[in-house]
């Protein structure tokens, strides 16, 4: 086999290799739980798979995806650079998703088409103060803390990348606090410790007004202040 051959075949295995590497994993619930779907192929009409107008979240491996909310690559679509996308209500494709296709590498994206980039937030909750401990991360919303053996443990807590919703009651209800990015080795200022249920992520877009967020890490806690909102 001469040379040029052999550098054609190992150009073609290489592209071959990139285009099995690329897959979209979707998951019914957000922060990947429930029912999910990997397709490495473009898929025109999500019905067959069972999650069709169901994907919550989303898994991007090895090449841009774009998704939309009609069949055929029509409608609402947007670009999904690789990464892990713990919830789609952001992008307005929450439980409307009803086709993908890879985007090839060489292909050109106009900015706005793409999602915003993937999330690195995540929040990391320690059942002791100081960050000791068993402990706890969320990359997305959890509505019940029951379920993953930490309800009602969380004595501190890491928060990075965005502002995280915290709530002494299941389904964020009763009282909240918003927790800025940073480190809080206690949550005894916010009047949460060992009360912590449920955990969501805030919109970057969102206000929040100053005295639903959580004391300055470092501020003590002032006696005659609740912080925070309450919920029914």
């Amino acid at each position: 086999m001469n040379t040029q051959l052999r550098t054609a075949l190992a150009i073609v295995a290489l592209a071959f290799s990139a285009q099995a590497a690329a897959s979209i994993t979707f998951y019914e619930n957000e922060s990947f739980r429930g029912r999910s779907f990997t397709t490495e192929k473009r898929v025109n009409n999500l019905q067959k798979s069972g999650i069709n107008d169901r994907a919550s979240s989303v898994v991007v491996t090895g090449s841009r995806w774009e998704v939309c909310d009609d069949r055929n690559a029509k409608g609402n679509c947007r670009v999904l650079r690789p990464g892990r996308y713990p919830s789609l209500a952001s992008l307005g494709l929450n439980d409307r998703v009803s086709s993908a296709r890879a985007v090839d590498a060489n292909a050109r994206v106009d900015e706005w088409r793409f999602a915003p980039a993937p999330s690195v937030a995540h929040v990391t909750f320690y059942e002791h103060e100081g960050y000791a401990g068993r402990s706890f991360t969320s990359e997305g919303q959890v509505d019940n803390f029951q379920q993953f053996g930490f309800n009602d443990l969380a004595s501190s807590v890491d928060v990075v990348g965005e502002r995280w919703e915290v709530c002494e009651n299941a389904g964020f209800n009763g009282r909240c606090v918003v927790l800025r990015p940073g480190r809080y080795p206690s949550v005894m200022a916010m009047g949460l410790n060992d009360k912590i249920s449920s955990v969501r992520v805030v919109a970057s877009h969102s206000r929040i007004d100053d005295d639903h967020y959580a004391p300055a890490q470092g501020q003590p806690r002032d006696p005659g202040r609740e912080y925070g909102r309450r919920y029914p």
